[in-house]
């Protein structure tokens, strides 16, 4: 059997040109040496069994994805064409988790079997629930963050709690086979309806679900202390509280829209105070 041809330099090209006439061209080349690469091949097993259909990854020595393929159904795969270098190498494979890294040193033109022997994870094969959450204000979809979602059985039994970050999104993780319901509430919004979810054969489910906000415990409150000029709390003191409209504009307005006085503390309280600008004016009476 004749020996496999590998290439010594590797092939170049010139620019296009033209040729008129009886005119004579004069075509150059410098070919570089041709780069001598590395195969990394193995097979993937679970207790013994191949595994096929699994993921190998090579990593370079900074930790980024250089190449990955897949195991055929003997669990056998081979990454050829890789320069000489030092890599990490995994394998994954859905139900199992993600094999420790093993460095490999590829030699120049060398072959490097690396092996992987996978363990199975039986909490891979149960599902997920992720969603997002959201108020309407105006026209507009507004994510609502720092709601608390609840996940209960079929029972009514809690499961799990979680809570939505700056986007609206939450998720479990997890989940066994089931019927769920998955209930959002939160400060300044009405209850939202429960969403009934089933998980089957380890499923994932994707939720939408929407609030709205309840005008009656959304609004703020304005407080303090009112003090005279040596620093003693005023009792007894006139308080109001002004809205403000075309704020820092010459024609700027205050509407004075409620009153108080001030406790034997000196403080004050407005509640149920909806959003916009406002200023706070006091005085005392003889």
């Amino acid at each position: 059997m004749a020996d496999i041809k590998t290439d010594f330099l590797s092939l170049n090209y010139s620019p296009s040109f033209s040729v008129e006439g009886i005119q004579e061209a004069d075509i150059n080349l410098s070919l570089p040496p041709a780069e001598v690469t590395c195969t990394v091949f193995g097979v993937v097993t679970d207790n013994g069994v191949p595994v096929p259909n699994a993921t190998v990854k090579l990593f370079d020595s900074t930790g980024l994805p250089f190449k990955h393929t897949l195991t055929d159904t003997d669990g056998q795969y081979s990454m050829d064409g890789v320069p000489a270098a030092t890599y990490t190498i995994s394998a994954v494979c859905t139900g199992y988790r993600l094999s420790p890294a093993t460095g490999v040193v590829l030699s120049s033109g060398g072959s490097t079997e690396v092996n992987f022997a996978l363990t199975p994870d039986t909490t891979l094969s149960l599902g997920a629930i992720a969603g997002t959450l959201a108020t309407l204000s105006g026209t507009t979809v507004v994510p609502v963050s720092g709601a608390k979602i609840t996940l209960s059985n079929n029972t009514s039994t809690v499961i799990a709690t979680t809570h939505t970050v700056d986007d609206g999104e939450f998720a479990f993780y997890d989940v066994a086979d089931g019927v769920y319901t998955v209930l959002a509430t939160a400060d300044g919004y009405l209850t939202s309806a429960p969403m009934t979810v089933t998980i089957v054969n380890g499923s994932i489910a994707n939720l939408n679900m929407t609030m709205v906000v309840d005008s009656r415990t959304y609004n703020g409150t304005v407080s303090g202390i009112i003090r005279d000029q040596n620093g003693m709390a005023v009792a007894g003191c006139f308080v109001g509280l002004y809205q403000v409209t075309n704020a820092g504009q010459s024609t700027q307005q205050e509407t004075l829209i409620a009153t108080t006085k001030t406790n034997v503390e000196g403080k004050y309280l407005f509640g149920n105070v909806a959003a916009g600008e406002y200023l706070v004016k006091a005085k005392l009476e003889q």
